[in-house]
């Protein structure tokens, strides 16, 4: 009988935990845009990683590592549904990759909780936080998933990230969770030690319960503590976010458009190449007939995909050259500067031409005829669909990542920044705006304006397009410098220095929107573009030492306590 009641325990408390998984999942999910809410219940964020701690508390190591890996694939497989569009593997892949990771993130976390057992709770919540900014570093590294993303809307709040960056606000947001499990916890476990005192006073453990006693309660004063610092800062950040959005705009502006010609991804040939060029240049004649005076026109990542630089000097099909040429033709009879998303070849001597996803620069009676344009070659490339290190190695991998294309991406390396008509600009190139290094580097480097050239149509997705646009506000805010967002299917927008979408083009559609970014003054630049993601580096390597400095003290007492 006494085998049975256990056996029901178990299967209780097993099955408690796999809901735990699951709704942190969904959290995870919905937090963030989705195929239901489109821009993300950012709300939910506030509470990600509650059902995660209290998972924690209530597993076994083993057991941690285990719903790791089901969390991991749970809610990566939710959140980057949009991968399998591109190919099956590509989802099968960041599945599997973070079943990894999240298992390793989960015993570490319990790990935490085995050698800090009072308060624990908080060495778990900076280690959350470091592990959000260590999942974005290296090859591997992709910023989709990070918690403060989830508050893009929230424009009062996000503009601290101009001082602490978004892993500063991850800070403010993952907090919550960690104070909700704290005090839930340690006021039930004190609740319970008050019932057992009468009981305690009777026998010879009263000494024992009371200390017990003693070290809850100044455990539970210890949340309140930091329950009130948390209030305070949440409260000056919404001060600062509130002084920040209320300052006045620079008074020198420039107009620009930026053309998305919802083109398919997928189809190549000459024909298509000059119906997308012909419908590009038509989206462009409308944009200037509605207003004469446009400075910059912005057409999305690999808009014209035949190189335009190389078909014009070297190549030797007629049908590109012809193309080629209509195109320059336009650009040099038209007024305003182009900034043009290009398949760039390079001719190599004695080697294969080497392929770069770059933006090219225009400029009437400057560098058209011939083509001589102002280049910037995207540096960080998507791992697995634009660059594979290991093709030699790992060749029939290689050829299925490929998924019809003839060629993976070169990488570039320099950090360009344009000047035309009285505005520093850099051209980050597809998710290379959902990175803060990348931006901070651009304006560090004299850049005072973002022209983002993406193409997400391969997602036929709206969460994708959101998710991305939902890291581009940030990396606008960080520097407090305007962005443009021109893309093949959306979303083509405008985004102020302080985050505000201005303007946006419906998705899944040919349009183009037209509007003024302020040029910004060349002197200024926010703390975060002086200092860097000190916050994310901070809270990853104090995880990694307190984490250290505790496991030793463990293992020392129960070497001296034998």
């Amino acid at each position: 009988m006494k085998n049975k009641k256990n056996d029901s325990k178990n299967l209780k408390g097993l099955f408690q935990k796999i809901f735990l998984v699951i709704i942190s999942a969904l959290l995870f999910w919905l937090s963030n845009p989705n195929v239901f809410f489109e821009n993300g219940l950012g709300w939910l964020g506030w509470f990600n990683y509650f059902p995660i701690f209290y998972l924690i508390k209530k597993s076994r190591l083993s057991e941690s590592t285990i719903f790791g890996a089901i969390f991991g694939v749970l809610a990566y497989g939710l959140y980057g549904y949009w991968l399998k569009a591109f190919h099956p593997l590509g989802l099968i892949i960041v599945c599997i990759g973070y079943l990894v990771i999240c298992s390793l993130l989960f015993t570490v976390l319990k790990i935490a909780d085995l050698v800090c057992k009072k308060n624990g709770w908080l060495l778990q919540f900076i280690c959350v936080c470091g592990y959000e900014y260590i999942k974005t570093l290296g090859f591997f590294g992709i910023s989709y998933g990070v918690t403060a993303y989830t508050q893009w809307n929230f424009l009062y709040l996000i503009q601290i990230c101009a001082i602490i960056g978004v892993f500063g606000l991850n800070l403010i947001v993952i907090f919550p969770s960690a104070f909700l499990f704290s005090f839930i916890t340690k006021t039930i476990q004190r609740k319970r030690l008050l019932e057992h005192v009468d009981h305690a006073r009777k026998s010879h453990i009263s000494a024992y319960v009371k200390k017990e006693q003693a070290l809850a309660i100044n455990s539970l004063q210890l949340t309140y503590v930091c329950g009130i610092l948390w209030i305070i800062l949440f409260s000056a950040s919404l001060c600062y976010g509130y002084s920040v959005m209320r300052k006045p705009e620079p008074e020198k502006h420039v107009t620009v458009a930026a053309i998305q010609n919802n083109e398919s991804p997928w189809k190549n040939g000459i024909e298509e190449y000059s119906k997308n060029v012909k419908n590009l240049i038509q989206l462009t004649e409308e944009a200037q007939y509605l207003s004469t005076d446009i400075d910059f026109i912005i057409w999305p990542e690999t808009a014209v995909a035949p190189s335009i630089i190389y078909n014009y000097d070297y190549g030797t099909d007629v049908r590109r050259f012809m193309l080629i040429s209509q195109l320059l033709n336009f650009l040099d009879e038209n007024n305003a500067v182009f900034v043009i998303g290009n398949s760039h070849e390079v001719e190599m001597k004695g080697a294969e031409k080497e392929h770069y996803n770059s933006a090219l620069v225009f400029e009437s009676g400057k560098n058209v005829h011939p083509p001589e344009p102002g280049i910037y070659s995207k540096i960080k490339l998507v791992p697995f669909t634009e660059s594979f290190p290991w093709k030699h190695t790992f060749s029939s991998l290689y050829v299925k990542l490929l998924n019809g294309s003839p060629h993976m991406w070169e990488k570039g390396e320099e950090y360009t920044v344009f000047n035309y008509r009285g505005l520093k600009f850099s051209t980050p190139i597809c998710f290379e705006d959902t990175f803060s290094t990348i931006c901070r580097q651009m304006v560090l480097n004299g850049s005072r304006c973002f022209f983002n050239l993406s193409n997400d149509s391969w997602s036929n997705s709206i969460p994708c397009q959101r998710q991305h646009l939902a890291m581009a506000v940030f990396r606008s805010v960080e520097n407090h410098v305007p962005s443009v967002r021109s893309t093949a299917s959306g979303v083509t927008c405008i985004i102020s220095q302080n985050g505000k979408i201005v303007k946006a083009a419906p998705e899944f559609c040919e349009a183009y929107i037209i509007g003024e970014i302020p040029v910004m003054s060349e002197n200024e630049q926010t703390f975060f573009t002086k200092t860097g993601d000190i916050a994310g580096k901070a809270e990853a390597g104090l995880a990694m030492l307190i984490l250290i400095i505790q496991t030793i003290v463990v293992i020392i007492n129960k070497l001296t306590n034998r």
